[in-house]
């Protein structure tokens, strides 16, 4: 290290030696027209100024330093400048009288012109270093507290992603793993979040050996607020289905509770069913919800809208429950907008007349006609969805 700094003094002593010997040559030339006559005498002179300059500055450069930097602008420039300054005059004076001892000149006001020259330039150049070196101390400065934060920012994004993380480990374990099989029907269902978390619900929960519960919600929204709320609702919809309440009565009792506990501007749309496969018939109540579609083997097409009002707006809203027979070969379709609002390259929407063509087309089970809708949907928004998707189908044998 020690090595390394006096090869360094001793390059910029080297360095400016020659410069200063260059700009005697220089200053002979403009004086005299010829840089021949007296141009080491002029080598020498400029030696005998720089040799104490370097040595004035060498000595007082690091104490300066701190005096200035512990000064507040412009009180730091005053006296750093002053200084220099006075660093400079007194290289000066001790150049001119080693130029005189040594008979370089024979008079002190021979060397007027370059004593003035010695002081402004050391001035100058030394002002120059200063700014040069608090700027790029500024500079650095800021680089690292940049750096640091970026890093901050970092780590508080990269827990920010486990906490999603954990929240979507957590949603997707509130869905159904596995849908209960009931006697007389074929289930399916899917899920396609727009984001890490969803605000789509779809729950199917058994009743007995020939009914099951079945239920679909959409919250308003998207996101880590919408999930949250999504988690609510599967929570009332599990307290309440095990008493057994028809399908309106469940519902008031969900708008009860989520219009006293939801932020302003929040609402969900749901639907809920209790299909019994041995009266072959569905009980349901619809809350603002998208209309389930029920194609019949006949192949025309039933829509199940009785109900009421969106969750969370009225909490005095009335709820009325509807119903459909259902008949061998009968297929119900419960979705939310995400799917029917998907868009293609052209801003066109699926919508659902694309969906009930399919329907139309279908001639497998439940599993087969989810993987036909899914697919049909993907490749028509060419995979890109802009608000969750949910998908759940029901096949009667």
């Amino acid at each position: 290290m020690n090595l390394g700094r006096a090869r360094r003094a001793v390059w910029v002593i080297l360095v400016s030696l020659a410069s200063s010997a260059a700009c005697a040559a220089l200053a002979l030339f403009v004086v005299r027209g010829s840089i021949r006559h007296d141009l080491g005498v002029a080598v020498v002179v400029a030696i005998v100024y720089v040799v104490p300059l370097l040595a004035l500055q060498a000595a007082t450069e690091k104490p300066l330093r701190r005096w200035a930097d512990a000064s507040p602008f412009p009180s730091d420039w005053i006296v750093y400048g002053g200084a220099k300054l006075t660093i400079g005059l007194l290289a000066a004076g001790i150049g001119s009288a080693l130029a005189l001892l040594l008979g370089l000149v024979g008079r002190w006001q021979e060397l007027y012109l370059a004593n003035r020259l010695v002081v402004t330039v050391s001035v100058i150049a030394a002002c120059m270093a200063r700014l040069y070196s608090t700027t790029r101390s500024r500079l650095e400065e800021r680089n690292r507290q940049l750096e640091e934060k970026v890093q901050a920012g970092t780590q508080v994004l990269r827990l920010h992603e486990e906490d999603i993380e954990r929240a979507r480990e957590i949603q997707q374990a509130l869905m159904p793993k596995q849908l209960p099989q009931i006697t007389g029907c074929q289930l399916a269902a899917g899920w396609l979040p727009a984001r890490i978390v969803s605000g789509d619900y779809y729950d199917v929960i058994r009743l007995g050996n020939s009914s099951v519960a079945i239920a679909v919600g959409d919250v308003s929204g998207k996101g880590m607020a919408a999930a949250l709320l999504m988690s609510n609702l599967q929570a009332i919809v599990h307290a309440f289905v095990p008493g057994q309440l028809a399908p309106h009565e469940l519902c008031a009792k969900a708008n009860q509770i989520i219009a006293a506990n939801v932020a302003p501007g929040k609402y969900i749309t749901f639907f809920y069913a209790v299909v019994d496969t041995a009266r072959m018939r569905i009980d349901y109540c619809n809350a603002g919800h998208n209309l389930p579609i029920l194609q019949h083997t006949d192949g025309t097409l039933e829509t199940l809208g009785q109900g009421g009002p969106v969750l969370g707006v009225l909490p005095d809203a009335h709820f009325v429950s509807g119903f459909a027979q259902l008949q061998g070969g009968d297929c119900l379709t419960l979705f939310t907008d995400g799917l029917t609002e998907a868009t293609n390259a052209a801003d066109e929407e699926f919508g659902e007349k694309r969906l009930m063509d399919l329907f139309k087309q279908r001639s497998g089970g439940a599993e087969e006609c989810h993987r036909e809708v899914l697919a049909a949907v993907t490749q028509f928004s060419n995979g890109v969805f802009h608000d969750d998707v949910t998908l759940l189908i029901m096949t009667v044998d």
